[in-house]
Formats: structure tokens, sequence, C-alpha cells
């Protein structure tokens, strides 16, 4: 469906096979969440020192699998913790990241072992040549919920860990928002990329609460406008999320929804409107079925052009106007005027 890279979410299972298995089978990026495999292996045991230990052991076992990405939980601290449990927000937390590690520091009376020994991990990704995508936890769980004291300072905390990073010549890259209403989006993006000194921002999120059953949309919404405001790379949202496991079909749709969702968040951030041009150029020619080369999923698009018998009709009006349809009539006005019938920007 042409996503850009493949992230692993699994808490069950064997792990390592199936990471050994993307890396083999696939072409694109294979990204992990190292406290998930964490969590999946010590379920249940108190997390003390030791398990500390172990947790950094799991990264290194994660890139010598040859995944290219890993989303490390670095930047929540136990004086975050105190700050949290007298917040004033309506949902404390939503990162399950930060829940599995603010119950090790909880349970264990220490410091995230992932800040306590990130020079250990970025020495692990240096040599490894694994991308560093530090995991958001304290972003927030509504949009009644808004950029508070707790987002300020886990950015501050991400920012120490960027230049650190960068330091060592580790590629990395920070993740964020959440729920978020569109008009506060803009701020979590330019403000991520102020402080955390313009590294790429990678973005979940999705724009309202009451889109249960069609968070693909919400999060279609909320990903268009943070790309608009900077965003360099987009998580796919299903329609699943807040009430199960997605199916295939919901991946799909996610991935297709996500994808609209990020070119026109281009459109208005890189002003390139190659593509758009060449379906419009094609539509303005031919008809309102234009390119479907030129459409965001091509395969899709052919399909439904087949299905409806439209892929090598003549029509230049679809079904929804028939005799009525504007490009048809715009098409016969110029040619009936004598006017250069170019179909380029400007070109009538």
């Amino acid at each position: 469906m042409g996503a850009d890279a493949v992230t692993d979410h699994s808490f069950y299972g064997d792990l390592a096979e199936f990471h050994s298995a993307l890396v083999t089978n696939l072409s694109i990026l294979v990204s992990t969440v190292g406290c998930y495999e964490f969590a999946a292996r010590h379920r249940g045991i108190f997390y003390d020192a030791e398990h500390g230990a172990k947790a950094i052991d799991v990264l290194q076992e994660q890139a010598e699998r040859g995944v290219d990405i890993i989303t490390v939980h670095a930047s929540l601290k136990r004086d975050h913790l105190e700050i949290l449990s007298r917040s004033s927000r309506m949902i404390p937390m939503t990162s399950k990241g930060g829940g599995i590690v603010s119950a090790f520091m909880r349970q264990s009376g220490r410091e995230n072992p992932y800040y306590e020994n990130f020079d250990q991990i970025l020495d692990i990704f240096a040599d490894y040549q694994v991308t560093l995508s530090l995991g958001t936890s304290l972003r927030p769980a509504t949009v009644c919920d808004h950029f508070d004291e707790l987002t300020a300072l886990e950015l501050q905390t991400m920012a120490e860990l960027v230049a650190r990073a960068a330091g060592k010549g580790v590629n990395v890259m920070v993740e964020g928002i959440g729920h978020a209403a569109i008009d506060e989006i803009p701020r979590y993006v330019q403000t991520a990329k102020r402080v955390c000194h313009g590294v790429p921002y990678r973005v979940l999120p999705v724009s309202t609460d009451i889109a249960l059953g069609f968070d693909h949309i919400s999060g279609a919404i909320a990903a268009a406008t943070a790309v608009a405001a900077g965003a360099d790379a987009v998580t796919c949202i299903s329609r699943s999320e807040h009430i199960g496991l997605p199916s295939i079909d919901d991946l799909k749709e996610a991935i297709i929804a996500s994808r609209i969702a990020a070119h026109s968040g281009e459109l208005a951030k890189l002003k390139d409107y190659t593509k758009d041009e060449q379906m419009s150029v094609t539509r303005w020619q031919q008809g309102c079925k234009g390119d479907w080369t030129a459409a965001i999923v091509p395969v899709e698009a052919e399909e439904a052009l087949r299905v409806r018998g439209r892929l090598n009709d003549q029509l230049i009006q679809c079904s929804m106007c028939g005799a009525y349809c504007g490009i048809a009539a715009g098409i016969n006005t110029t040619k009936a005027m004598g006017s250069p019938y170019q179909g380029s920007r400007g070109g009538t």
C-alpha cells in the first residue's frame, strides 16, 4: 500500500523470529519499540535494578536483528512522575511505553533505565547504525488536555537526549502530539522542532476524541495539519484505534488515509504540485477520471475504474454529474470558442 516503514507493536509471540522475518522479507524500513518486548518477557515480575539492565539488553538484541529504527522511551524521568501525580489532566497518560517505564520506576524506586543508561544505548545504536526514535510518554490523551508543564518538561529532556545522540553520531527523531485539536497542533510541532534542534518529528495524532470507529479519519485530519506545520513522519491510525486490534482491511484503509493526509500536508509545506498537476492536466484533456497512475494508490484507483467499467472508456464525464458535467462543459466551451486547449497550468 506504499508505506515507507513497518513498525512492530507486538507484545506476544516469538518476537526475535518475527523481527528477523520482517528484516529479511521487507525492502522498507523496519521499526520496533524496545520496551514492548521487554514488558512481554518480564510481565508480572517485580522490576528491580537487574531488570533495568535487561531492558538495555533487549535493545542490543533488536539492533543485532538488523532493524532500522528503535523507539526508546528515555524522556520520562522520576521527577516527572511526581508532577504527573498532581496534574490537572483529565487523562494523565495514554502511552503504553510510558506506562511500562513508569511502572518500572514506581516498583523499583529507580530512575528510568533508558535515561540512566543512555550513553550505553547510544553506543549500541552507533555500532549497529540504528536510528533512535525518542518515544513520547507524556503526550495528551484527550483534546481536553493541552500543552502543559509536563509536555514542556518532556520536550526539554528530549532536547538533551537529541544533543547527546548527535554528539555520538546517532541518527535521531522525536515522537509527539497524541490527541490535539487542529488549532493546537502547529504549536506542538513547531515547538518540538525548535526545542529539539530541528531533528525529524514523527507524529501519531488524532484531532478529536469522539471519532470512535472512525479514528482513521480523525487521524488523517490531524496528520495533514501536523505535516503542514512541519512534521516529517506520520504513524497511521486505523478505525480500530481505541477498539481493538485492526484487521488487514483496517490497516489498508489506515495507510491510504495517512498517505493522503501526508500528501495534503506536504502540498502546503513544500508547494510541490507535480502529482496533482499530472492528474489535473489529464482531467482537463480526457475528463473526470484523469490519470489513475497519478493516484495515491494507483492499483486501488485502477480497480475502482475497472469495477465501474470506466478503465478504458472514452467518456469525459462520470456518473456523478452525467450530462451536466462541468469539466465536459468547460472542454466543449473552450473548443467551441477556439481557445488553445493545451491542458496546462494557465493554458486556457
